[in-house]
């Protein structure tokens, strides 16, 4: 099969694999485009695939829509399947979302001919360095020659799950752990971030957990969202400085002005959202000072949780039944049924503390060292030296128009990564309003690679 006719695969069919995959098959309706999802359901991907229906999205309506030319787009939806009460600034229900992505889905099916969903898992790639097609291996042992592929795998698995005390946590994101709650019992929550809140609140719900403990090495917490204050937030020109002391500093005064005008600090975090690949182009050692000492003070204050959601969550700590601990786990063990953690803490000085619980449940983020990813694909990938991590293990190295960086250092011609992987090139990678972005961006510049090819096919 030959080059100009092959199809594009988009291999993982969670948000960002299945919009690159709608906006490719728009852009080249000549290419069969196809989207695999080993999982039996496109669209939702992780985060969304959930069957809590309390579970809420942490993004209002009005700023979900998966089109950027169209921003009302999940608005005007969300009306028309929940009722006129749906207000733009509703933090709805995360399974919601999923049944958007899987009607834009369908829709696109019926509009493009040339778009298919394969439910086969893609377990390796062979091609040839110099080689501009490539052959994928499918789970079932059958082989699909490719023009081009696009990586969009995804989150996959938590940060935690590569640790040596792993086997005693339960995964805060399956239903089926909150069943083995029973009453009166004890639960111990690892990691203070937003899958923690969602965790706590599906305790709460169920009321079986008497006492609950989260911890973290920093023991920080989301911040809760508020609508813009009606204060203009003050110009931040002078952002993005190539020194990072620097720019916290200019970014410590703005917001400094801004509170002391009568405006809210969010108001310089979404005025500071479309800068933040330009900041994150700072020097590899000022990416690591960022990353240690002032990654965690972010993403509290950059991912913000519903309103509503934080009000619950705040109550439990207030009550006392749920206390945040900061630390470092030592220590894991199991007595008969009965699981104690020992949490280190950051003054070395102090002793470590002793925690006993019936339960552990991982909450913590998603891994981001993809040599930790136990699927065979980026496991095979990484091998052949298709798929390189970043110095800081963030996600994998790329160029900007999102090919993939070999080992030797040259980028791939038939292999392209979006997803959270960006995150290596762009540290932002992971909400709906920065992934719409990539993902058209993305089809765009395949589309343009491969229009010359597909004319050029049709005159001969």
């Amino acid at each position: 099969m030959s080059n100009s006719i092959s199809p594009v695969a988009v291999i993982g069919a969670g948000f960002s694999g299945t919009f690159t995959a709608i906006h490719l098959a728009l852009r080249l309706p000549e290419r069969q485009v196809i989207l695999f999802e080993e999982s039996g359901e496109a669209g939702p991907g992780l985060a969304y695939r959930r069957d809590d229906p309390h579970a809420v999205m942490n993004i209002p309506a009005r700023r979900m829509s998966a089109y950027q030319d169209d921003p009302d787009h999940f608005y005007h939806y969300a009306r028309r399947t929940l009722g006129d009460s749906v207000s733009p600034e509703d933090f709805l229900p995360r399974r919601v979302y999923g049944d958007y992505i899987k009607h834009c889905l369908d829709e696109a099916l019926q509009q493009c001919p040339n778009l298919k969903v394969d439910y086969r898992g893609v377990v390796d790639v062979q091609t040839n360095t110099a080689s501009s097609v490539a052959v994928l291996t499918l789970k079932d042992n059958s082989a699909l020659m490719c023009s081009r592929v696009v990586l969009a795998n995804g989150n996959q698995g938590s940060a935690f799950s590569g640790s040596i005390w792993a086997q005693h946590t339960l995964p805060a994101r399956k239903a089926s752990t909150f069943d083995q709650v029973k009453p009166g019992q004890t639960v111990l929550v690892i990691g203070t971030g937003l899958t923690m809140i969602d965790a706590v609140l599906e305790l709460e719900r169920q009321g079986n957990a008497k006492q609950i403990h989260a911890i973290s090495r920093n023991g920080l917490v989301p911040q809760p969202h508020r609508n813009a204050s009606l204060v203009q937030p003050p110009e931040l020109d002078e952002l993005p400085d190539s020194d990072l002391q620097r720019s916290v500093r200019l970014f410590r005064q703005a917001a400094a002005r801004h509170a002391k005008d009568g405006g809210d600090w969010r108001d310089l975090f979404a005025a500071l959202r479309p800068a933040t690949p330009s900041l994150w182009e700072m020097s590899p050692h000022d990416r690591g000072r960022f990353l240690r000492h002032i990654s965690p003070f972010w993403e509290v204050h950059r991912h913000q949780c519903a309103p509503a959601t934080h009000v619950v969550f705040q109550g439990l700590v207030d009550s006392g039944k749920l206390d945040i601990r900061r630390g470092t786990i030592v220590s894991v063990e199991n007595k008969d049924g009965r699981l104690r953690l020992g949490l280190a803490p950051r003054n070395r000085a102090a002793i470590t503390r002793w925690l006993d619980a019936d339960h552990i449940i991982d909450a913590t983020g998603p891994a981001r060292d993809i040599t930790t990813v136990r699927h065979p694909l980026i496991t095979n990938l990484l091998r052949r030296g298709f798929l390189v991590p970043d110095e800081h293990r963030l996600g994998a190295q790329i160029q900007a128009d999102y090919r993939a960086l070999q080992r030797n250092g040259y980028p791939l011609e038939w292999l392209y990564v979006t997803g959270p992987m960006l995150r290596a090139r762009y540290f932002e990678a992971t909400a709906i309003p920065e992934l719409r972005l990539h993902t058209a961006a993305l089809a765009a510049r395949l589309a343009a690679d491969l229009e010359p090819k597909v004319r050029l096919a049709a005159a001969v």
